[in-house]
C-alpha cells in the first residue's frame, strides 16, 4: 500500500551533535488523534538516510504517534566530512542518536521509542547501555545481535555475501566501500529486499543509497559491544522471513538475549521498511508498542 494514502505534513530541522555535527531530523506530527502514545524516533542503517521511512513515518501519525527520522553524520542531509566518514567509531555515531533523543524529550516532554534498523539497531542497543532511562523503549528491527560475535566472522560473512557478485565482493572488499555490494539496482534487491519485489521499484530506490560506509563502527559491532542483562527497558524484536545479512538464528539470538519474543515479517527482505509487506510491520511494531510500553505504563 502507498505511503500517499496516509497523508501528514512534515518538516526538517537540525539537531546539533559532537564533533560538530548537525544532524537532519524529519518531522511527522500526529494526526488531530488524542492518544497518550509515546514519540517514536526511527534509525536507519548502512547507506540509507531519514528518507528511507517514510512509509512508516506517514502512517504511524495516523495512529496517534508522533514520528522522527534522523540521519546519522555523513548521510542524508546531516554534515558530511569525506576524509572521516567512513571512520566514525561507534561511540561517535551514537552521540547522533543521544542529541536528537534528547531534542525530542524536550520538544514533546514525553521519552521515545527508538526503532533501529540493522547497523541502526546496534547503535540503539549501544545507546540503551548508559540510556535507557531517557526512552519508553527499543525496537530491534532486522537489527545487529548482541552475539554475532558468537558466529565465526568468516563464516557469517560468507553465509551473507554466498549470493554475491565475487566481481562486486571483491571490489568491495579492496575499496572498503560496502556500497559495492549494491551497486547497482539489480544487486541492491538482491542484497536488501525480497524476490517479489519488483524491478521497477528498485531502480526508483536505488539512487538515493549513501556511499559512505561506517567501517570502524562495523568492526565493532562486530564483538562483544553490550550486556544484554543490562538492559531493562522493554525491548521488541522483529526479522523478516527473506532476510539474508540477520536471518532467523541471529533474531532468535537477539531476542533470546534480551529474554523476549520476537516477530518475523513475512513476505519481506533485509530492508523491510521499503519491501512489499512493510505496512504488516508497521502493524505489528504498534501493536507491540502497545502491549510493551503503552499498556505497561
Amino acid at each position: 500500500m502507498s505511503s500517499g494514502q496516509y497523508y501528514t505534513e512534515k518538516d526538517t530541522f537540525f539537531v546539533d551533535s559532537s564533533e560538530n555535527m548537525k544532524i537532519e531530523v524529519l518531522h511527522y506530527p500526529p494526526a488531530n488523534i488524542i492518544s497518550n502514545y509515546p514519540p517514536i524516533l526511527f534509525i536507519h542503517g548502512l547507506g540509507l538516510a531519514a528518507w528511507v521511512w517514510d512509509n512508516f513515518c506517514r502512517w504511524f501519525p495516523n495512529k496517534g504517534h508522533d514520528c522522527y527520522a534522523m540521519s546519522f553524520r555523513g548521510h542524508g542531509q546531516s554534515t558530511k566530512t569525506p576524509k572521516k566518514d567512513q571512520w566514525w567509531s561507534l561511540n561517535e555515531i551514537t552521540n547522533d542518536v543521544s542529541a536528537v533523543t534528547d531534542a525530542i524529550i524536550a520538544r514533546n516532554g514525553d521519552k521515545p521509542v527508538l526503532v533501529g534498523h540493522s547497523l541502526g539497531g546496534g547503535i540503539v542497543q549501544n545507546y540503551l547501555k548508559n540510556n535507557q532511562q531517557k526512552v519508553a523503549g527499543g525496537v530491534l528491527f532486522a537489527s545487529f545481535s548482541p552475539y554475532i560475535c558468537k558466529e565465526s566472522i568468516f563464516k557469517y560473512t560468507c553465509k551473507v555475501l554466498s549470493n554475491t557478485p565475487i566481481r562486486a565482493v571483491l571490489k568491495a572488499l579492496f575499496t572498503l566501500k560496502p556500497y559495492a555490494l549494491v551497486g547497482t539496482p539489480e544487486l541492491m534487491k538482491r542484497f536488501s529486499l525480497s524476490k517479489a519485489f519488483p524491478d521497477s521499484m528498485a531502480m526508483d530506490i536505488h539512487p538515493k543509497l549513501e556511499k559512505v560506509s561506517f567501517i570502524t563502527a562495523e568492526i565493532e559491532l562486530l564483538k562483544p559491544f553490550v550486556d544484554p542483562s543490562t538492559i531493562k527497558c522493554p525491548i521488541i524484536v522483529i526479522g523478516a522471513e527473506e532476510d539474508r545479512l540477520f536471518g532467523l538464528k541471529t533474531v532468535k539470538e537477539t531476542a533470546e538475549a534480551y529474554g523476549v519474543g520476537f516477530d518475523i515479517i513475512e513476505g519481506a527482505a533485509h530492508n523491510i521498511m521499503l519491501d512489499l509487506t512493510w505496512e504488516d510491520a508497521a502493524n505489528i511494531i504498534f501493536n507491540r508498542i502497545q502491549e510493551n510500553v503503552v499498556n505497561k505504563e
